[in-house]
C-alpha cells in the first residue's frame, strides 16, 4: 500500500476510533432524559421510539462493521486488521456482558420502582451498545497511540 493510502487508512482509523466514543456518550446523554412512564404510546414518544431504534440499529451496524462499507476493498482489508478485529470481538463482549448486568440492575430496581417492559429494554440495550462503543473507542485508540 501506497504511503497516501496509509496515512488515509491511519486518520480514518483514528476518526472511527474517537467517533466510538463519542457516539456513545452522545447516545446515552441524548437518551438519558427520555426514560419515563407515559403511558398509551403516543404520536411523540412512537416517533422518539423509532428515532431510538434506528440510531440503536446504526450504532450497531458501525460497531459490527466499523464504518469501511464505503472504502474501497483494500482500505477495508488494512481497517479491519487482526487487531481492530480482536477490539471488536473484545467490545462485543463487554457489550455482553453490559446487557447482563444492566438487566439484574433493572430487575432489582424494579421492586423499588416500577419499570415497564419498554423502559427495561431500552436500558438495557442502550447502555449495552454504549458501553460496547466506549470498549472499542478505548482500545483502539489505545492501540494507535501505541502503534
Amino acid at each position: 500500500m501506497t504511503t497516501g493510502n496509509a496515512d488515509i487508512a491511519e486518520r480514518a482509523a483514528w476518526g472511527r476510533a474517537r467517533a466510538a466514543t463519542v457516539m456513545a456518550i452522545v447516545f446515552v446523554a441524548a437518551q438519558a432524559g427520555s426514560f419515563h412512564d407515559d403511558l398509551p404510546l403516543n404520536r411523540p414518544q412512537a416517533l422518539q421510539l423509532s428515532a431510538w431504534i434506528v440510531w440503536s440499529a446504526a450504532l450497531l451496524f458501525f460497531l459490527v462493521w466499523g464504518g469501511g462499507l464505503l472504502r474501497g476493498a483494500k482500505m477495508r482489508a488494512v481497517l479491519n486488521d487482526e487487531t481492530t478485529l480482536d477490539h471488536r470481538r473484545r467490545a462485543m463482549v463487554t457489550g455482553f456482558w453490559g446487557a447482563i448486568g444492566t438487566a439484574f440492575l433493572v430487575f432489582v430496581a424494579s421492586f423499588y420502582e416500577p419499570i415497564t417492559a419498554r423502559e427495561g429494554v431500552r436500558l438495557v440495550i442502550t447502555l449495552s451498545i454504549a458501553l460496547a462503543l466506549m470498549r472499542f473507542g478505548t482500545l483502539e485508540r489505545r492501540a494507535l497511540k501505541d502503534g
